[in-house]
């Protein structure tokens, strides 16, 4: 559970974002009778399919990118942190000591460590 909120925080956040903007419009005087009920839990649905398929497409590409990292294959993780090492970073196990904690690619040669949802497996290398 503490997975769900740590990846999908952004969209919980702006969804409750909206869903208060809708129930402060939708109970406004000017607005027709029942609106809240129709707006509000048609958008509260949508949010709530969005965010899981959202979550269910990201475990999936983690599990992916762990087994093909275990693979041997050459992973991409975008870099937003420190741009003088450049916008990504490619991740092999047998270059830099790299491996995998909990849901973290670590090297003790590389000065921060990459969130495997924000990784991709290479098509480009080995």
């Amino acid at each position: 559970m503490k997975e769900f909120f740590i990846l999908e925080a952004g969209l919980l956040t702006v969804s409750a974002l909206l869903l208060a903007i809708i129930a402060f419009t939708t109970t406004r005087s000017f607005v027709r009778k029942g609106m809240f009920k129709k707006s509000f839990f048609g958008a509260f649905i949508f949010f709530a399919l969005v965010i899981t398929w959202h979550y269910n497409q990201t475990v999936d590409r983690m599990d992916i990118v762990k087994k093909e990292f275990k693979n041997g294959k050459t992973i991409v993780c975008d870099n937003k942190g420190d741009l003088t090492l450049g916008r990504n970073v490619l991740v092999q196990k047998d270059r830099y000591g790299w491996r995998i904690d909990d849901f973290f690619f670590i090297s003790d040669e590389y000065p921060r460590n990459f969130h495997i949802s924000r990784c991709v497996v290479s098509l480009l290398h080995k």
